[in-house]
């Protein structure tokens, strides 16, 4: 519940005729521009867990390769969260056919970007729930960071899981400001309490580590029924708390089922085993993603990593050098205040003197901060006022009821800041530890975090430790500000940048094959991609499923060797996409067998691997610095002269048994 929903000043922070509604203003176009143009590939989850499965399930005819997370004798992704995720798609599909005709590659990527796009609008909006500048100051901050403008316009899991840990502990704040509903007066139960229990049941299914990030913000919800209980109120805290659990069974029982029917029908069309619970009937896969996780064994095969590298290196890369310096020195002051205050309690209530002394919290509150609080109070008390006059001026044929009791009219202003800042800490510190226990460790995993650090920093940027070292505080808003537009730049518009263009351009390309005739003679392409990130197959919706053209994909483990190999069976038909640093490589291979050459027909440019830096930099002299960092497509030409090749290069084995038989699509 916002802290004052009739009053016009909340939604000024997107006032564009104010400073702060400009520079929002600007930041949601960069993040607009991110979104939709922005063809950073950062990681294979990106596409492997969200939009493969999603159309590869729901789109007829797509030829999406299913990972094989969602094999029914694995089952670690949740189909329900993968639904809700996607919730916007259908609708976006819909829009995209009647508009502008057949899908393309091009057209599924917009589609996805705009629903997670709209996600983080929404958590915009729920960040109005904070005091009029505070809100100002977390909405800018959280806008330029990488998480916003980068991560979370992208379908990952982990954006997902951070969406939901946000609204969770916004909901969680609300909750605990209003003082009204469990009053005589009041409705008996808090319908906000509804929102944050059956979130919690998505994240938990979206990935199973945001039992981690909602474990502190679950006992704070906890807690806060108890206070109200122990305050005399305890028919309204347990129908709440009642409401709250039954809310988050009901919603787990139905998540449950929907795994176990999706599973169990999977199972049959390609008879498999399923992953159930315990020999029971029940898939719950978070269950099976925690047992897979808490193996060395199965980890060691995605990378084993120091467990000081969350702390050291990812925590500052997903939220920020200066954020967390701001967290550490906030969070220092934070908890010895408390320290302090608690020490000094009991000689307060002994001396008369000290009952004068100012607490931390008084301590921290600065001119600007009594000012908008006397406002609030002001427009909470003139409100009621209004409210009453229009009461009494329609009601003049009735006998005017006494006037409602003290207690009940006067609604006291409730400072977040003590408990926004405590849990947040809470939050990253828990999680921090928790999630440094495992030997796996990516940046991703912490984006959930980026939200609380970012409340911990617009409260702090506004304490007297910072306002008083002006020359400080503009050195870490600058380093913050510097420090994720660089990382927008690498990882939104460089970093493996020219697979997706790729991609497009192929799908294009078979989109003007002709429909009819014998496919193999007249539609037959042949599409090879190289050393770069895999291949997410659903935005190529013009091959369809099983049918020519044919697109491969070849990861490092395959020789260039083999792969000129497989490129001079249909010479003339056929092209290679392949990193400039390992280009030269092919053509002197091709040139050496004497039976094809390949030959440059376009670059797709700025194309960062950051596993071969050495090698593209070494070409950048030669070739400049964007033929360098580029993606080159080379026609496969038979050379009039071919001489029979010798025998295919040896290889343990073939290409068709080293891949994994892929799973029938079961529609939804």
């Amino acid at each position: 519940m916002p802290l004052l929903p009739s009053s016009s000043s909340q939604w000024s922070v997107f006032d564009p005729r104010t400073r702060c509604g400009q520079v929002y203003l600007a930041l949601l176009l960069l993040r607009c521009y991110s979104a939709f143009l922005g063809y950073g590939y950062i990681h294979p989850d990106e596409w492997m867990q969200s939009g493969e499965p999603y159309f590869g399930f729901t789109l007829s005819g797509n030829d999406a390769r299913i990972p094989w997370e969602w094999r029914p004798d694995q089952a670690l992704r949740s189909i329900s969260s993968l639904r809700f995720r996607y919730v916007h798609v259908d609708f976006l599909l819909y829009l995209s056919r009647k508009l502008s005709g057949p899908l393309s590659g091009y057209k599924l990527f917009l589609i996805q970007r705009t629903c997670m796009l709209l996600w983080t609008l929404s958590l915009d909006i729920y960040i109005l729930d904070f005091p009029p500048k505070t809100a100002r100051y977390i909405l800018c901050l959280f806008s330029i960071s990488t998480a916003a403008t980068t991560f979370l316009v992208r379908p990952f899991t982990n954006s997902h899981e951070a969406n939901i840990v946000a609204t969770c502990l916004i909901s969680a704040l609300s909750f605990y400001r209003n003082r009204t509903w469990y009053r005589p007066s009041g409705p008996g139960w808090h319908w906000g309490i509804l929102l944050p229990t059956i979130l919690a049941v998505e994240g938990l299914f979206a990935r199973f580590t945001f039992a981690i990030f909602s474990f502190p913000i679950g006992l704070f919800i906890a807690y806060t029924h108890i206070r109200i209980a122990k305050q005399g109120y305890l028919k309204p805290a347990v129908t709440s708390f009642a409401i709250a659990i039954g809310a988050a069974m009901a919603a787990l029982y139905y998540t449950v089922d929907s795994e176990t029917d999706f599973y169990t029908r999977s199972a049959k069309v390609n008879k498999l085993e399923v992953a159930t619970l315990w020999r029971s009937k029940w898939v719950i896969p978070p269950v099976n993603a925690l047992l897979y996780n808490a193996k060395t064994e199965n980890v060691a095969q995605h990378g084993l990593h120091p467990r000081w590298l969350h702390a050291l290196v990812n925590l500052p890369m997903m939220v920020g050098v200066a954020n967390c310096v701001v967290v550490v020195i906030h969070g220092w002051h934070f908890v010895k205040g408390l320290w302090t205050s608690s020490a000094n309690e009991s000689s307060m209530h002994d001396s008369p003197a000290g009952s004068t002394k100012a607490g931390p919290s008084d301590l921290a509150s600065s001119k600007e901060e009594k000012e908008e609080r006397k406002a609030v109070e002001q427009a909470i008390e003139a409100s009621l006022t209004q409210g009453a006059a229009s009461m009494s001026s329609s009601s003049s044929d009735i006998t005017t009821p006494s006037p409602p009791s003290t207690s009940e009219t006067d609604i006291e202003y409730v400072d977040i800041e003590p408990i926004a800042v405590g849990l947040s800490l809470t939050i990253i510190v828990f999680s921090l530890a928790m999630l440094s226990i495992s030997p796996h460790q990516e940046p991703r995993f912490l984006l959930a975090l980026t939200f609380p650090s970012t409340i911990i920093m617009a409260y702090a940027l506004q304490s007297p430790f910072f306002t008083l070292r002006p020359v400080v505080l503009r050195t870490l808003i600058s380093v913050h500000i510097l420090q994720h537009l660089l990382q927008l730049l690498l990882f939104s518009f460089l970093h493996q940048a020219a697979v997706l263009p790729t991609l497009f351009s192929i799908d294009h390309s078979i989109s003007l094959l002709p429909t009819y005739g014998d496919p193999l003679f007249n539609r037959y392409e042949h599409h090879l991609l190289y050393r770069t990130f895999s291949v997410p197959f659903h935005l190529l919706p013009h091959k369809g499923r099983g049918m020519f053209a044919r697109i491969e994909h070849y990861d490092s483990s395959w020789s260039p060797e083999y792969l000129v190999h497989m490129a001079s069976i249909a010479c003339n038909h056929t092209w290679m996409y392949a990193p400039t640093w390992i280009v030269s490589q092919l053509k002197q291979i091709a040139d050496d067998r004497g039976r094809v050459e390949l030959v440059k027909v376009e670059s797709f440019n700025w194309h960062v691997d950051m596993d071969h830096l050495g090698q593209s930099w070494s070409s950048v002299k030669d070739l400049g610095l964007k033929e360098a960092f580029a993606i080159q497509k080379l026609h496969v030409r038979c050379t009039s002269h071919a001489p029979q090749e010798s025998a295919q290069p040896q290889m343990e084995e073939s290409k068709d048994e080293a891949q994994e038989p892929q799973m029938v699509h079961e529609e939804l």
